[in-house]
C-alpha cells in the first residue's frame, strides 16, 4: 500500500484552468489498522510559493490535512487525524501531493478530496478508502531486540489466537533492509535456504499452534544487525510485524581478548575508537537537500563528511565517476595530487583544502558540462581500515521545448518533437528527407521511397521517428523518444526532390542551465556530531549578508552582521550549533550540530539572505533509525537537471 509515486495512475478529475490532478484508477481497500497512502499528484513542478494543498472528507469537509506557505500545518488539522495523516514533505516540491493514513480504523472509510491551488491554477481529485473488516493481527511483544555478537536472540512474532492452525498457509521471515529470507514455514515444515542463515535460525515447534511464529536466531554475527519482518498468511489474510535487531558490539570478553592482542601492536587506541565508531545502536539519519539553478560553466559542490575521530591515522581520499571509475580527484600525504586526475577534471575539481583538517573532504566541480553527468563516489580510506562515503551526482535534462506551437517542458526519458513542415506544393514530388546532427553528420532518421527507413538510422537513434499520419500536410517533424543528456546538440532537416534540396529546418537542443537539487544522506550515532551542508557556489558580500538555520520556526543558529549571533539561538542549540565562521566568505555555509539527541529529529531550513534579499535556501530532514550494520556510509544523492531550449 506504500505507494507514494503517481505513476501510472489514471487522471480522475481534470479541473480549471488546466491543472491536472491524478489519483488512483478506483478504490483503496485496507484492512483495520493497517497505512494506507492516498494518491495525488500532478505531473509539472510546481511552485512552492502560493502552493497550498487541501486534503479533506467529501461527507463533512473536515480538513484531514494541509499544506501551506512552504510547510505542513499539523496544528489544522482535525483532531482525529493528528499524528495519523501525513505528506511526504520531501516529495512536494516534486508534485506530489499523497497523503500517507496510519492507525486506519472503521470510520475512516469514505471519500477525500485532494486540491490543490498554485497560484492562478487550481485542479482536485477524489480518493475513495474501503476498510476491510476481517483482520489478521500480528504484533511482536518488542519493537527492538538487542544482543551481542556471539550470544543467540530471540526475535517475537505472535498472532491471533483465534486463527486455527490449520489455517496457517505461509509464515516468512526476512531480512528486509537486505531484501533476504531468512526462514520459510510452510506445509507444516520450517526451512532456510540462505546460506548464512542455515543451521542458525528455528521456530519454537511445540508454540506454533499457539500462533507463537518467533524466531531463535543463534550466535549472532556482525551482519545479523538489522530489521525482520514476520509476514504470516492465514484465511485469506495477510499481515506483518517488525523487529529491529541492534546493539551488536561485542560481548564484553570479545572486547577485552581483542584489546590485549591488538594492544600489542600499540593499535589499543585505534580499536577503542573504531569501536566507538562503528557499533552505536541509534543514530539520526540525515536527507539534505538543496536547488538553484546554474548556467553551464558554474559550479557545484558534491558534499562528503567523515568523523573527525577517523582523521587520526595517514588518510588517503578518492572522488571516481561510478561508471567509468575515471579519477576525478585525490587526495593523498596530506595533498591534493592534481597531477593524478582524469585530464577532463584538471584545474575543475577542487577540494577544500582548509577545511580538511575538519573531516570534510567535499568535491568542488566547476566549469560544469553535460558530460558531467553521472555518479560520483567518495572513498576515504585510512591505515587499517576504509571508510566509504558516496556521492551519486545525476545530471538529469528538463527540456523546454520552444517551436511553432506553445512551450513545453520534456524530462528526462520523455519525447522531444523538432519540427520540419514543407510547402504541400512539394509533396507531389518525390521526397527524400533527411535529419542529421549537424556538428557530426549522424543520420538521425531517413524518409524515403514514401516511407520511413530505419534500418539507415544510426543505432543511437532508433528512439526517432516521423509522425507518420502527418507526413500528408506536409509535417515532416521527428519525435526523439527517451530523450538523454546527449541529445543536446543542434538537427538539420533537409529535403530534397529530384536531389535538389528544395528545403532545410534547424533545430538546436540548447542547454539553457541546471537545476541542481542534491540530497545528501548520513547516518551518525546519538552523542556525536553531524555536518548539514550547504554551499553558495559564488561567494557573497560579507556587508549585508545573513544566514539563518531555523527547525519548527526555532532559530537553531543565525550569522548577521559579521559574526555568529549565539545569543539568538533557541536554548536547546546552546553551544551545540556552529557555523564554519572563516568559510561563510567563501560561500560555505554549513552547520556542525553536536551533541546529537532523539528530539534533534525534524526539518531544518538555511536561509541566505543578501541586502535583505533571500538568494539561497536548503534543507535538511534528520530521521531518528537504528543505524544499520555500514554505519560508516554516507550517501549524497544531487540532481543536476539541465534546462534545454528547442530553437526553431
Amino acid at each position: 500500500m506504500r505507494r507514494t509515486s503517481c505513476v501510472l495512475m489514471s487522471v480522475l478529475l481534470m479541473i480549471a484552468d488546466g491543472l491536472i490532478v491524478k489519483g488512483p484508477s478506483g478504490p483503496l481497500v485496507a484492512p483495520l489498522g493497517s497505512s494506507v497512502v492516498l494518491p495525488c499528484c500532478v505531473d509539472e513542478l510546481l511552485s512552492v510559493e502560493d502552493l497550498e494543498v487541501e486534503w479533506r472528507r467529501t461527507d463533512s469537509e473536515t480538513l484531514v490535512h494541509l499544506y501551506q506557505d512552504g510547510e505542513s500545518r499539523a496544528e489544522a488539522q482535525q483532531q482525529d487525524y493528528q499524528n495519523r495523516a501525513n505528506f511526504f514533505t520531501d516529495q512536494i516540491q516534486r508534485g506530489n501531493f499523497s497523503l500517507q493514513l496510519d492507525k486506519l480504523r472503521a470510520e475512516d472509510e469514505g471519500q477525500y478530496k485532494c486540491k490543490v491551488h498554485s497560484q492562478q491554477e487550481s485542479g482536485e481529485t477524489v480518493v475513495q478508502i474501503k476498510v476491510n473488516a476481517e483482520r489478521l493481527l500480528v504484533s511482536e511483544s518488542s519493537l527492538y531486540i538487542s544482543a551481542s555478537v556471539g550470544e543467540d536472540a530471540t526475535l517475537n512474532c505472535s498472532v491471533d489466537s483465534h486463527i486455527p492452525p490449520e489455517d496457517f498457509e505461509e509464515v516468512s521471515w526476512k531480512k528486509i533492509d537486505e531484501d533476504i529470507q531468512v526462514l520459510l514455514y510452510q506445509n507444516n515444515e520450517a526451512h532456510s535456504s540462505n546460506e548464512r542463515y542455515i543451521d542458525r535460525v528455528e521456530l519454537f515447534t511445540a508454540e506454533i499452534p499457539k500462533g507463537n511464529f518467533s524466531l531463535r536466531l543463534k550466535s549472532i554475527r556482525t551482519e545479523d544487525k538489522g530489521v525482520y519482518m514476520c509476514e504470516v498468511f492465514a484465511g485469506g489474510l495477510s499481515a506483518n510485524a517488525t523487529v529491529v535487531l541492534e546493539q551488536l558490539g561485542f560481548s564484553a570478553s570479545h572486547i577485552m581478548v581483542l584489546i590485549l592482542c591488538i594492544s600489542a601492536s600499540g593499535s589499543a587506541l585505534l580499536l577503542c575508537c573504531l569501536i566507538y565508531c562503528r557499533y552505536p545502536t541509534k543514530g539520526l539519519f540525515g536527507q539534505q537537500t538543496y536547488g538553484q539553478y546554474f548556467n553551464p560553466g558554474s559550479s557545484v559542490v558534491l558534499p562528503c563528511h567523515v568523523d573527525e575521530c577517523l582523521l587520526k591515522k595517514k588518510l588517503r581520499v578518492e572522488w571516481r565517476r561510478k561508471d567509468t571509475k575515471t579519477l576525478v580527484h585525490l587526495y593523498e600525504d596530506g595533498e591534493s595530487r592534481s597531477e593524478k586526475q582524469h585530464q577532463d577534471y584538471q584545474d575543475r575539481a577542487h577540494f577544500f583544502t582548509d577545511d580538511i583538517e575538519h573531516g570534510n573532504f567535499s568535491l568542488r566541480l566547476d566549469d560544469l558540462r553535460a558530460e558531467d553527468a553521472g555518479e560520483y563516489i567518495c572513498k576515504v580510506h585510512s591505515d587499517l581500515f576504509t571508510v566509504t562515503r558516496t556521492a551519486e551526482t545525476s545530471l538529469v535534462p528538463e527540456f523546454k521545448v520552444k517551436g511553432s506551437s506553445d512551450d513545453q517542458m520534456v524530462s528526462l526519458g520523455g519525447s522531444v518533437v523538432l519540427p520540419c513542415q514543407v510547402d504541400g506544393s512539394l509533396l507531389q514530388k518525390r521526397l527524400k528527407v533527411e535529419w542529421r546532427r549537424t556538428d557530426s553528420e549522424t543520420l538521425v532518421h531517413l524518409y524515403e521511397d514514401g516511407e520511413s527507413q530505419p534500418k539507415k538510422q544510426h543505432k543511437n537513434y532508433h528512439r526517432a521517428h516521423f509522425i507518420t499520419d502527418e507526413i500528408k500536410d506536409g509535417n515532416f517533424s521527428i519525435r526523439l523518444e527517451k530523450v538523454r543528456a546527449e541529445d543536446a546538440g543542434k538537427y538539420t532537416c533537409k529535403v530534397y526532390s529530384d536531389q535538389d534540396c528544395v528545403h532545410s529546418a534547424d533545430a538546436e537542443v540548447e542547454i539553457l542551465g541546471f537545476d541542481v537539487l542534491c540530497s545528501h544522506y548520513t547516518l551518525a550515532p546519538l552523542g556525536s556530531s553531524v555536518v548539514l551542508p550547504s554551499y553558495k557556489y559564488k561567494p557573497l558580500p560579507v556587508e549585508g549578508l545573513e544566514v539563518e538555520w531555523e527547525k519548527a520556526h526555532a532559530t537553531v543558529h543565525l550569522y548577521q552582521d559579521g559574526e555568529s549571533r549565539a545569543e539568538e539561538q533557541d536554548e536547546d542549540y546552546q553551544d551545540r550549533a556552529h557555523f564554519f565562521t572563516d568559510q561563510i566568505q567563501h560561500g560555505n555555509f554549513s552547520l556542525r550540530l553536536d551533541n546529537l539527541r532523539a528530539e534533534d529529529e525534524g526539518e531544518y531550513t538555511c536561509t541566505v539572505y543578501s541586502q535583505q534579499d533571500s538568494v539561497f535556501s536548503a534543507w535538511t530532514k534528520l530521521e531518528l533509525r537504528l543505524l544499520g550494520k555500514s554505519t560508516d556510509k554516507n550517501t549524497t544523492s544531487c540532481s543536476l537537471n539541465q534546462w534545454v531550449n528547442l530553437i526553431v
